[in-house]
């Protein structure tokens, strides 16, 4: 919603006033809003004009403070009348006052706060209005008073009735539901773009002309509250573009465009959430018209941008709205979280276009449509099948192979749970940026895009182990409120049958294995569930081994819950015990945790809160968990943010931690063993870079002092080094693969055992998980594949971990799907 700028142009309206400004008044105006579209009182003032052609009216009243109300001022117009005149004055420093009228059939217009006065005949119409017959009968001018004075705000309504001669009416041309000659494609589109007949500064004959500039194929006029805009075209239909009729659904607690709407339909604007089934009952109307419902703009922080309406009948999430800002960083991680949950909504980009210093279509969608007619787009973009970029000069390429099926963003390629997918992304007009696939489980891969602009990424997986595959491009340089910009994002390739929820017919569970001394695998096994259950559902593990040679784990579950037990043996399983929060909660949720475990029978946990706040506990030798407090930050009085963290005994006590920063370095701190916190150090990158990122990592303490670091870089290459005794680190090499030179990897696990070596665990880009050992003297074997249940078969998962005990055996967890 940049530039929506609402100009006053009649007197007395008071100063230029930005509506995404005052709508972030936020809690002041929440608390006056809290009745729900409340009429305000009217006062009939004066009549002037009697017994002429021109009859004026003056209606006064006042309008408390708040945002959920209206005002409507009705009035009677006697045949005869040709015309309606309305003006309005209020006290411009006290709020806005939007403006629209109803007539006896029905809507008749809606400026919003963009005018103060409007006129409306057969013949014509002030933009946003809609012309026609003035017919006699009952009429209301509906006020819209946003008021942020305590003391409310004042307002004057002026109705002129205009008798006279008939008028002509006012013809308009039907929008060709297609452009001839254009079969199926990639077709370019801009679905949230505002003209003169809201708040917007181009006539649709200038959007027109900024689309054919910008290279688009279609474009949706989505003006604010009103159909007017659809019911002008008048000889100036463009042939060679798809012009789709929409509107900007405006509510006070959040818009949507309604897509795909036939010339002259209007959609209601005037109810909110406590209002039941009302947004449900509009969205159901739009769709038997064939139409599309887009929750735009849905994260922006302010009342009445922000989107309350839920998304059961929503077809799409506008995720980037106009230029990048961290509002539409957001938009993506909520995404993202309902791809994991198995909502398929598509995301859109759509530029919301208001001034010609607005650049129409950018961002705009990419769209894999049969034809380019309405029906066609409009399915496209229903089902997901495009992806939203920056500009015209950027192109994707992003398909999924399984054997001979391919599919591209918004189709499916069902895998079996044995099925290799080979992933390719081609990405041209994109220079110096990075390429980054996504799957539930985080960042699968990634790679730099050169000054040609021109990339391609790989990636393979393995069946079930993934739900979707997405990407994103970006570039790393900063923007007015984040630190990097984007470029393109596509919609998923989905790895199971829409028909076939992957929640219902599989789980992502926890499993163990043991290795022995002498190299040999127990066999990958699931471990029982809390409260009964015959597994333990869960999305994240951790694992540490203890001196009395148990194992404790952790899991998180599907909730983000974070839950605790223990092993002893081969089969002797602890209770689960949920572990609460800082302040006792049992509803304490973590995205990300680590243990580790120390020769005094007590463990130390670090988890990654929701909102990214790292917390520590020490869980006492007889079991007791104390509570969780947060780890320092950059100061002693901030606490620390992280995406990822891990945690690692050292044998004199002391824990060594690891995370990614919020700037998403890679950092290290030490807490010494009376509890003490050393600063927060941040970590260089491999060959020289300033500084390391990437999606995983993993640190294990070793018998002499040392500790090592294992982590995936955003190139999705395994790296590992060495932190001396002293405190001084050895630098970032990468261990050679299975049979590549470099391991390529999506998750990672660590352990260092008695003896000086430490093993490792990957899953590698096969989808299996894979083991090695690093020797004392800094040799590697080769990786070799963890077996799975049957003993024999290659083990595939999402994620993965490894601890060691004393007596040289090695305990292994790892989130797979239960095929059980």
């Amino acid at each position: 919603m940049p530039s929506e700028h609402l100009p006053s142009d009649g007197p007395g309206a008071g100063p230029q006033v930005e509506r995404r400004s005052l709508l972030r008044l936020g809690a002041l105006l929440a608390a006056g809003g809290a009745a729900a579209l409340v009429p305000a009182p009217v006062a009939h003032a004066a009549t002037s004009g009697r017994g002429t052609d021109t009859v004026t009216t003056t209606y006064t009243g006042r309008s408390p403070y708040g945002n959920d109300q209206w005002a409507y001022v009705a009035f009677d117009v006697p045949a005869g009348v040709r015309r309606i005149s309305v003006s309005t004055t209020h006290d411009g420093s006290a709020g806005i006052l939007d403006l629209g009228i109803f007539g006896p059939t029905g809507f008749r217009g809606w400026s919003g706060g963009a005018r103060s006065g409007f006129t409306l005949a057969a013949s014509d119409a002030t933009p946003g209005y809609v012309p026609g017959p003035v017919e006699a009968g009952r009429w209301s001018v509906v006020l819209g008073p946003m008021v942020s004075s305590p003391g409310g705000m004042a307002w004057q309504v002026d109705v002129t009735l205009h008798h006279g001669a008939p008028l002509p009416g006012a013809p308009y041309d039907i929008l060709p539901g297609a452009v001839p000659g254009r079969g199926p494609g990639w077709y370019r589109g801009d679905l949230h773009l505002h003209s003169v007949h809201s708040d917007g500064q181009r006539t649709v004959d200038e959007i027109v002309a900024a689309a054919r500039r910008e290279g688009l194929h279609f474009i949706a006029t989505s003006d604010h509250n009103t159909s007017s805009t659809g019911v002008t075209w008048n000889g100036n239909v463009p042939a060679d573009l798809l012009v789709i009729n929409a509107e900007e659904v405006t509510t006070r607690h959040g818009h949507w465009l309604a897509v795909g709407l036939p010339q002259g339909e209007w959609v209601d604007w005037r109810y909110g959430p406590a209002d039941q089934g009302a947004f449900e009952g509009h969205a159901r109307r739009v769709h038997s018209l064939g139409g599309l419902t887009i929750a735009a703009h849905p994260l922006t922080p302010a009342p009445g941008s922000f989107w309350e309406f839920g998304l059961d009948r929503v077809d799409a999430l506008e995720v980037w709205n106009g230029p990048w800002t961290l509002d539409d960083a957001a938009n993506i991680a909520a995404w993202h979280v309902m791809l994991c949950l198995g909502r398929r909504v598509a995301a859109v980009g759509n530029s919301d276009a208001h001034s010609p210093a607005d650049a129409v279509g950018r961002p705009h969608n990419v769209v894999r449509a049969d034809s380019l007619s309405t029906p066609a787009v409009l399915d496209a973009l229903r089902t997901g099948r495009s992806y939203a970029v920056e500009s015209a000069a950027v192109t994707v390429d992003f398909t999924a192979r399984a054997g001979a099926a391919v599919a591209g963003p918004g189709e499916e390629l069902p895998l079996s749970f044995f099925d290799a997918v080979d992933v390719t992304l081609n990405v041209t007009g994109a220079p110096d940026s990075i390429v980054t696939l996504y799957t539930e489980w985080g960042i699968m891969a990634a790679t730099c895009i050169d000054g040609s602009g021109r990339g391609q990424l790989r990636w393979r997986g393995w069946g079930k182990a993934s739900m979707f595959a997405r990407a994103e491009v970006r570039r790393p340089r900063p923007a007015s409120t984040t630190l990097d910009q984007l470029v393109a994002i596509t919609n998923p390739v989905w790895f199971y049958s829409a028909r076939l929820p992957p929640y219902d017919v599989e789980r992502r569970v926890l499993f163990h294995t043991e290795r022995r001394p002498d190299g040999s695998w127990s066999g990958m096994r699931p471990l029982p569930g809390a409260v009964g259950a015959a597994s333990f559902a869960g999305v994240q593990s951790a694992v540490a081994g203890m001196a009395d040679g148990s194992v404790v784990m952790l899991g998180i579950a599907p909730d983000n819950g974070l839950w605790l037990t223990s092993v002893r043996g081969a089969a002797a399983l602890g209770p689960w015990q949920r572990v609460a929060g800082p302040d006792g909660s049992t509803g304490f949720t973590v995205r990300e945790a680590d243990i580790a475990a120390f020769p005094d029978g007590t463990c130390q946990i670090v988890a990654t809160a929701m909102d990214g706040t790292t917390y520590h506990q020490q869980r006492r030798a007889d079991g007791g968990l104390p509570g969780f407090r947060a780890v320092p930050g950059a100061t002693a009085t901030s606490g620390w943010g992280a995406t990822k963290v891990a945690i690692t005994a050292m044998p004199d006590g002391s824990a060594q931690l690891l995370s990614y920063g919020t700037d998403g370095a890679m950092y290290h701190c030490v807490r010494g063993r009376s509890g003490t916190w050393t600063p927060w150090g941040r970590l260089a990158g491999h060959n020289g870079a300033a500084t390391f990122a990437g999606p995983a990592l993993a640190i294990t303490g070793m018998p002499d002092g040392s500790s090592q670091v294992l982590a995936i870089g955003i190139d999705g290459i395994v790296y590992h080094q060495l932190r001396r005794p002293d405190g001084s680190w050895t630098g970032f090499r990468a261990p050679r693969g299975v049979t590549t030179a470099t391991m390529g990897a999506s998750a990672i696990g660590i352990a260092g055992t008695p003896d000086g070596s430490a093993q490792v665990v990957a899953v590698g880009l096969d989808g299996r998980v894979w083991h090695n050992v690093r020797r004392p003297d800094g040799s590697w074997t080769p990786f070799g594949r963890i077996p799975g249940p049957n003993g024999r078969d290659p083990f595939p998962a999402g994620q993965v971990r490894i601890a060691a005990l004393h007596d040289g055996t090695t305990h292994v967890v790892a989130i797979s799907a239960d095929t059980t």
